[in-house]
């Protein structure tokens, strides 16, 4: 048994409101015409290649909204981990609320994996940007899909025919292309991670960023009481120690 990292993505829809200007500070609850709500989602079990997509394009679309929406708990129910972009303040919460509302219920437990936070955490002031975008670009040559000019959330709730059906095939692969980037960082971020998945197989001996077993023994990790062999990660270059301590002393700092 393996650990089961989801990545995921969501996108969300305006909502529509009354209001007497352009510069207002302040909407009231009761000019609240339509709620923002969740537009689509994408996501896919890491290292796999099945791409999952659900949409409820339409705001009147209860059917497929809720449809949406269960096929999104499904896959928190079964993620040891959810590994997201900013997605323990956005994604998650979204989803969360809406499990709520919907009298889902949560999910079994799982363990957030923000990226973001990763990477604010370990790489912060050497980063000149946080955005998915920008380490996608200088991290892995990559980037985020366009919009091509278009005001895609207004052509999906306001277009023809034509131009809607356009602007929702443009979004879902904005939205898809948002979790390919997230998987490849998530690759390259690792062993900077603190997460344990050697926690999840059989036989817990591997790598504890990767589950690799390819291992090198690599200098002695001290404690303030203890000493443990250090091992170094030769597929993800994550460190791990051993589970057995080779000195300890009777001694304690004071």
């Amino acid at each position: 048994m393996s650990a089961r990292i989801l990545v995921l993505d969501i996108e969300t829809q305006r909502a529509v409101v009354e209001t007497f200007s352009l510069f207002s500070d302040y909407t009231s609850i009761d000019r609240v015409l339509v709620p923002a709500r969740v537009l689509c989602f994408a996501a896919k079990w890491f290292g796999e290649e099945q791409m999952f997509f659900h949409a409820a394009w339409d705001d009147d679309d209860e059917y497929n909204y809720d449809l949406m929406l269960r096929a999104a708990w499904n896959l928190y129910h079964e993620a040891d981990f959810v590994a997201t972009w900013n997605g323990d303040r956005f994604d998650t919460q979204w989803l969360m609320a809406e499990f709520g509302r919907l009298e889902l219920g949560p999910p079994s437990p799982f363990k957030g994996l923000d990226l973001m936070k990763v990477a604010k955490k370990n790489f912060g002031q050497g980063l000149m940007s946080k955005k998915l975008d920008w380490l996608a670009r200088n991290w892995i040559g990559d980037r985020k899909a366009g919009h091509g000019g278009k005001d895609l959330w207004h052509e999906i709730r306001h277009g023809d025919q034509k131009s809607r059906k356009s602007a929702q095939k443009t979004m879902r692969a904005y939205n898809e292309q948002d979790v390919i980037l997230t998987e490849k960082m998530l690759d390259r971020f690792l062993p900077w991670t603190g997460i344990n998945v050697a926690l999840y197989e059989e036989n817990p001996k591997g790598c504890t960023k990767c589950a690799s077993s390819n291992l090198v023994k690599d200098g002695l990790y001290h404690t303030t009481t203890q000493t443990y062999q250090q091992y170094r990660c030769k597929q993800c270059g994550g460190w791990s120690r051993g589970p057995r301590s080779l000195g300890t002393s009777d001694l304690r700092p004071l």
